[in-house]
């Protein structure tokens, strides 16, 4: 007799061998892990607490999940954009500020690799997405509706890099600090176009947002009393940036009660409100309450298309606080006077104080220089890695890189790539600004409303920002924004879905 499979190989397994089988696999994993940890917490006690230890397995750990899930490359991202500085803040030491999260490697160890640990995180979230779409593991590539110009403006600096090596003496480490905030921005409107595709992934990110904000604006006010017991006199208590991210939380809050949500999110983000408020109030960004007081008529705008009844009486409710406000604290000197502040300096600077008013002379001389260089160079402009030309000499300061990047970050794009490089930026700024509010008025969904503001309201402030601000070369606001702009696949997919014919 020919033998049966069963008997020729062996009796069959059963399904209460494998359960047991799989059982063990979690037990392993987990006496693994258990061991790992112990003798990780020998060694920091053996070292005195050397905390560094820690670092190859955090990298590990980070590493595997990014390559088992590409999306919480992107997750890890924007946490990261929002709660570590870029740069150090003057007197303060947070430890946020401490990570080097932006800074090259090779400038803090022996590596000679010019590359951050955010670069580095990049990397692998584009490595392990590109190596699951070769296998077929995940779905196609997709451009998303604002691909054509994020790919446009990546490609200005490339054509600003050409225009620099061409016209000689081109510095290389100038080169990549102008270059490498705007290609993150680009890298990051792919990677969230193509690896966030469903609602939940959507909110992991916006509850990001709300929760990392917070605690930044509980940050900031710790920073500030603690600035108070030293008797110090700060120009900030947070970085320069972080104001972007306060004035968009803010703007999320006002649309969700616009819209009359009542959700965990919306309630979660009113109780943080004085957190951010406060923090907002103490940094004395004057830039930051110009952003908010502008995106906050450009919020009524939209309303007002949408409904122009409900848009008006808003604008009515609105300019009657704004009237209280004034009245109430326009002599009032403090972090209560500072919205005030900001307004009178844009009337009259003899109202500001000497530091604030040597500040603004110092980008009024840089505007004029930016003026003539654009004169000399109409066509071109310096290119990247190039200086911009002096016609007035600028009392230097502590930012390396401040004959190569202006503070009026969007002349600076003139400067680098000539009149295509602001014709891209103002495309890719309009575009985002018809797009988000399209998407705004035509969602039925009212959280999807809600989001859809978020790229609109956050390009917004960041062109404001920028017109004062290295704003488009700081790696946080450019991480945030590609992010914030690749919501938008999801949000025009859903739109889609909404008006589809329901089948019968």
């Amino acid at each position: 007799m020919t033998a049966t499979p069963a008997t020729a190989i062996g009796e069959w397994r059963t399904s209460d061998e494998y359960a047991v089988r799989a059982a063990r696999v979690p037990i392993v994993i987990g006496g693994l892990a258990l061991v790992l940890a112990l003798a990780y917490t020998a060694a920091i006690v053996k070292t005195d607490g050397q905390m560094l230890l820690l670092v190859p397995l955090v990298a590990a750990l980070v590493g595997l999940a990014i390559l088992a899930h590409p999306h919480v490359g992107v997750y890890l991202l924007f946490a990261v954009a929002i709660l570590f500085e870029q740069w150090a803040i003057p007197g303060l030491e947070p430890i946020t500020a401490q990570t080097r999260v932006f800074q090259n490697i090779s400038t803090y160890t022996p590596i000679p690799l010019r590359l951050s640990l955010a670069d580095l995180l990049m990397v692998l979230t584009l490595t392990s997405w590109a190596a699951r779409r070769l296998v077929g593991r995940h779905q196609p590539f997709r451009m998303g509706p604002l691909g054509w110009a994020v790919a446009a403006y990546g490609g200005v600096f490339v054509l600003g890099t050409v225009i620099g090596v061409a016209r000689g003496g081109w510095n290389t480490d100038a080169a990549l600090a102008e270059a490498r905030a705007p290609f993150q921005m680009c890298l990051l409107y792919f990677l969230t176009a193509n690896l966030i595709r469903d609602r939940q992934q959507v909110m992991v990110l916006v509850w990001e947002l709300v929760v990392l904000v917070g605690v930044k604006g509980l940050q900031g006010i710790l920073n500030y009393q603690e600035a108070a017991a030293a008797q110090a006199d700060l120009s900030a208590v947070t970085g320069h940036e972080d104001v972007v991210f306060f004035d968009l939380t803010i703007v999320l809050l006002l649309v969700i009660g616009l819209l009359g949500l009542r959700t965990r999110l919306g309630y979660v983000l009113l109780a943080l409100l004085p957190l951010i408020a406060g923090a907002e109030l103490l940094t004395e960004r004057r830039v930051g309450f110009i952003a908010l007081g502008a995106v906050a008529v450009a919020i009524t705008i939209l309303i007002f298309a949408e409904n122009p009844r409900r848009g008006l009486v808003i604008a009515g409710v609105g300019a009657l606080l704004a009237g209280a406000y004034l009245v109430a604290f326009w002599d009032v000197a403090g972090p209560l006077g500072e919205p005030i502040r900001a307004l009178r300096s844009a009337m009259n600077d003899s109202s500001l104080s000497v530091r604030d008013q040597l500040s603004d002379q110092w980008r009024v001389i840089e505007n004029r220089n930016i003026a003539f260089t654009m004169r000399q160079l109409p066509l071109t402009g310096v290119g990247v890695g190039q200086a911009h030309l002096f016609h007035e000499q600028q009392v230097p300061v502590t930012f390396v890189y401040w004959r190569y990047i202006t503070h009026n970050a969007l002349m600076w794009l003139w400067l680098k790539a000539g009149p295509i490089g602001a014709f891209v930026l103002w495309f890719l700024v309009a575009r985002v600004l018809l797009l988000g509010s399209a998407l705004y008025l035509r969602l039925r969904d009212p959280v999807l409303r809600s989001i859809a503001v978020v790229p609109v309201a956050l390009i917004f402030i960041q062109v404001i920002f920028s017109s004062v601000e290295l704003g488009l070369t700081y790696s946080r606001n450019m991480i945030v924004l590609g992010v914030a702009l690749g919501l938008f696949s999801f949000l025009v997919e859903a739109s889609a879905r909404e008006l589809a014919p329901k089948a019968a």
